[in-house]
């Protein structure tokens, strides 16, 4: 029974910990999904009353991923379906806050991608995005992000409230719009062959990028 007695030890400390993780980021992606929708109404109304052609759209791709269209980008969020520990390096595994409970250290996650818009409108399948921002959630709802810019957030002990998912969004669209497509140098794109060109005729296969041949176009 010794053996039965730890497996049922382990099931109710770090399972239990683990699927209350994965509750809390599954409500936090829930309400990321509501803001989102709600966000990309309001903008779409405002915007068009300047310039009908600029839309702002809103995508439910399922349980577990949504899109946010504007301005010819992309961002999409995925919440993944597991709880991760921490690296063994990482400098929250050293702090009092982790080792006053061991379960405080794991965290679900919230992934936020950049794409151009048209790189799913036409298929480019080539076409790479950029991870601009992570959400990690744990089971007592504290939270933090990693990201690009202004996108970080230190480690903050209380819940992951709709102000911040409002705030990690509208920062996240932000740095989108923030990133010029920068044309290729001449002299490595002069050359074509035929199968490369029967294949632009395709799907446009150069590849275009939200990671590389982009800057930023100015601080903010």
């Amino acid at each position: 029974m010794t053996r039965q007695n730890d497996i049922l030890r382990v099931l109710a400390t770090k399972s239990s910990n683990k699927q209350l993780v994965y509750r809390r980021a599954l409500a936090a992606f829930a309400d990321l999904k509501d803001l989102l929708r709600e966000t990309a109404t309001q903008l779409n109304s405002q915007i068009c009353a300047i310039d009908q052609s600029v839309v702002v759209e809103f995508v439910d791709r399922g349980d577990y991923e949504v899109e946010i269209r504007f301005s010819g980008d992309s961002l999409i969020f995925q919440v993944h379906t597991n709880a991760f520990a921490l690296p063994s390096d990482h400098p929250l595994r050293q702090t009092d806050y982790v080792k006053a409970h061991e379960n405080r250290g794991y965290w679900g996650l919230i992934h936020a991608y950049n794409f151009l818009s048209d790189s799913f409108k036409m298929r480019r399948m080539n076409d790479a995005g950029m991870l601009l921002s992570r959400m990690f959630v744990n089971g007592e709802g504290h939270f933090m992000a990693e990201g690009v810019g202004r996108l970080g957030i230190p480690l903050t002990e209380s819940d992951l409230t709709r102000e911040v998912l409002q705030s990690w969004v509208e920062q996240a669209m932000l740095q989108a719009m923030d990133m010029d497509l920068v044309v290729s140098p001449f002299q490595e794109i002069h050359e074509i062959s035929v199968l490369e060109l029967e294949g632009l005729r395709e799907e446009l296969r150069q590849r275009t990028s939200k990671r590389l041949g982009y800057r930023p176009s100015g601080g903010r």
